[in-house]
């Protein structure tokens, strides 16, 4: 029986081998279209941007020349790309953090068994659910100091002289913590549905067994929900992070930079470069150092925060 059995053995595990081999060549087989539109419409384009980085001159990227690092050296001198950096990096950090805490708030009262919780759900992402350009275009029209709801309301109410109407966007400061709250209220809602799908998958016996453990509200929040969530927040920290930081559809069509440059970021201000001068070569230098910094803090989320959950 046994110089039987040794001859299918060795068949089955030479079909066995034999399948997985084939498998392995059909899953490569299949990332091949994948892998090509990666190529085609990620390594390409940053290869390119990153030759443009080298050269000037020309229109719109034609006929350019090569120019070395003056695209560098015109960089650090330049304190508008300067003024757009502080603004980026600002505005991702604070609008990111607000978005975080919303969001994940929103998640929690969602995931919550009351009646009515799928009307919550709804409108959660009824913000998210309107274009950026339409939303920042709302927003304008809300705080016009000509016509606005918010002016009307305070007029309606004694405490504004219609005659000397409060410009919102007219202020640096103003019109930049505007940009602030309609950022996080138009992304909260992104968070809040990721959150609350990190939410589902924790299973309701961890919950009892924590209740059982005599664990507060607020330990239970900390101690299980939070800890579970990690991978789910991370991601979502990175996706907010990146965004944030690349915004441009919201604060063009809201304050389109200003008043004056105030409320310019990087985004805008390589639009600018490449549209209105068309100097490809200065405004992929902007890209450049913006790719940079979004891989800098990607980095620092997945070495800093991106632990197991539990051990």
């Amino acid at each position: 029986m046994a110089t039987v059995q040794v001859p299918i053995r060795g068949q089955l595990r030479a079909r066995r081998g034999s399948l997985a081999q084939r498998e392995e060549r059909l899953a490569w087989f299949l990332l091949i279209p994948v892998i090509l539109a990666l190529l085609a419409m990620g390594i390409y384009p940053a290869i390119s941007t990153i030759i443009f980085t080298f050269q000037k001159g020309g229109t719109f990227g034609l006929s350019m020349q090569w120019a070395g690092i003056s695209n560098y050296v015109r960089l650090f001198r330049d304190s508008q790309f300067w003024d757009a950096f502080k603004f980026s990096m600002l505005y991702s950090i604070i609008t990111v953090i607000g978005q975080m805490i919303l969001g994940t708030a929103l998640a929690l009262l969602a995931n919550r068994p009351f009646a009515g919780r799928w009307l919550l759900r709804a409108a959660i992402l009824f913000p998210w659910a309107i274009p950026t350009s339409t939303n920042s275009v709302m927003w304008a029209y809300i705080f016009n100091d000509q016509y606005g709801l918010v002016n009307s309301i305070l007029e309606h109410l004694g405490l504004m002289n219609p005659n000397h109407p409060v410009v919102w966007l007219g202020s640096a400061q103003s019109a930049t913590v505007l940009i602030y709250i309609i950022a996080i209220w138009k992304a909260n809602s992104l968070v809040a549905l990721l959150v609350l799908a990190g939410l589902q998958t924790i299973p309701g016996e961890v919950y009892e067994a924590a209740r059982i453990d005599g664990a507060s509200a607020w330990q239970t929040l900390w101690n299980v929900t939070i800890p579970l969530l990690r991978s789910t927040l991370v991601v979502t920290l990175i996706l907010r992070t990146i965004e944030s930081l690349q915004a441009f559809d919201l604060i063009s069509a809201f304050t389109n930079g200003g008043p004056g440059n105030s409320t310019q970021n990087l985004g805008l201000y390589i639009y600018v470069q490449i549209q209105q001068f068309g100097d490809f070569g200065y405004g992929s230098t902007i890209a450049m150092v913006l790719m940079v910094v979004t891989l800098l803090f990607v980095i620092i989320y997945l070495r800093t925060l991106h632990r197991p959950a539990i051990a």
